[in-house]
């Protein structure tokens, strides 16, 4: 299977390369901003719209622009053009916001193409800037295609490159076994095989620290070098963070790719449980959306079936021997009792047992006859 993959490294750029690309960051930053400008004062009523310099336009216009890569501003604008295409596209489910416009303290970063870059064993070389020290702990395949790379600064003042490359993903092998997975946040995962996941509570652990650390940054004047060392570690610990999430994140999900051929998960309306101010904290803790995209994304790489059962479905109030349902189950309730057969199990346990058999039964109902018969035979 052929798809786009990309490989991110760690960036150490001397002095006068931060510079550089701290001008870069700022140069696309304008070329975006005067996109935005333009696009905001659009006015039905005016027979003559303005339209917005292009990058030629905008580097003539400004000598500076000259000291950076012009191939980063063309992609910032075609970006822009590309986000106007979804913004007006009617075809589009979700409807887009206006844009926005961009400042220093947002997430720094811009595109080069495959031309004006070249990645070696321990430095990339980039247009404008020269060859980077770069940490390649993950090697690049021989046989794929480079496409692009996103040069990008955090709130750390860490710098990082993310090579974007076309190759061809081999599929692991197949192993015949099926999972159903309960998302929760007392348990982050509980499978009907006994496969479960604690919730590791990566904020909540942290909480202390961010604290004091936040509390600080509150005490010290505007504008003063202590106040920026405050910000720095505020954002350090948010960042360590976020870091230790998304490991989490990528093993478990690799261990179920590993080990599962057929993976049925709940279509849960994360937008909408956020919306709850008693448990927002603690589901954006535990990042169900990034879970999801992470194991659709590696599913679909290896081969391996994942499918959402309908949110409305009622997994933990069903009884998953004989079918009877319990409306009066609450949350605080963590075992489920069947008043027909006189099940006792855990709820979590018996909700993954019922994702099980719905995702199954979903399944089959939309595979085609001949699909089926293949599948027996």
């Amino acid at each position: 299977m052929t798809t786009l993959k990309a490989f991110k490294y760690r960036l150490y750029p001397t002095k006068q390369q931060q510079v550089l690309l701290n001008k870069t960051f700022g140069c696309v930053r304008v070329v975006w901003n005067h996109n935005v400008e333009v696009f905001n004062q659009y006015d039905k009523n005016i027979a003559e719209q303005q339209n917005p310099l292009t990058s030629t336009q905008l580097r003539q216009k400004f000598e500076w622009m000259n000291e950076v890569s012009a191939a980063a501003l063309q992609q910032k604008e075609m970006d822009f053009k590309a986000f106007k295409k979804n913004y007006f596209s009617k075809t589009r489910k979700k409807k887009i916001g206006r844009p926005s416009f961009k400042n220093r303290d947002s997430r720094q970063s811009y595109r080069l193409p495959n031309q004006k870059f070249t990645l070696n064993q321990n430095s990339i070389r980039l247009e404008k800037i020269g060859k980077v020290k770069l940490v390649r702990d993950r090697a690049v395949p021989d046989c794929c295609k480079f496409m692009s790379v996103t040069v990008s600064k955090n709130s750390c003042h860490q710098f990082f490159a993310s090579v974007l490359v076309e190759l061809e993903i081999t599929q692991k092998p197949k192993t015949g076994q099926k999972i159903g997975l309960d998302i929760g946040l007392k348990t982050f995962l509980t499978g009907n095989d006994g496969f479960i996941i604690e919730n590791p509570k990566f904020f909540r652990e942290s909480q202390a620290k961010l604290k004091l650390a936040q509390r600080l940054f509150s005490r010290k004047v505007k504008g003063s070098v202590r106040r920026k060392k405050a910000k720095l570690k505020v954002a350090r610990i948010h960042n360590d963070i976020a870091n230790q999430r998304k490991t989490f994140i990528q093993q478990i999900t690799s261990q179920l790719i590993d080990s599962y051929d057929f993976i049925a998960i709940e279509d849960l309306n994360v937008a909408g449980m956020v919306k709850n101010r008693k448990l927002a904290k603690s589901i954006s803790d535990a990042a169900f959306s990034e879970f999801y995209a992470t194991l659709s994304y590696k599913a679909a790489w290896y081969g391996k079936e994942v499918v959402k059962v309908d949110r409305w479905f009622a997994s933990s109030k069903t009884c998953s021997c004989c079918g009877w349902k319990n409306e009066n189950l609450t949350l605080s309730d963590r075992v489920f009792n069947c008043s027909i057969c006189g099940l006792s199990k855990n709820r979590d346990l018996n909700a993954s047992e019922n994702i099980l058999k719905e995702a199954l039964r979903v399944s089959s109902a939309i595979r085609t006859p001949s699909e089926c018969q293949t599948e027996i035979a």
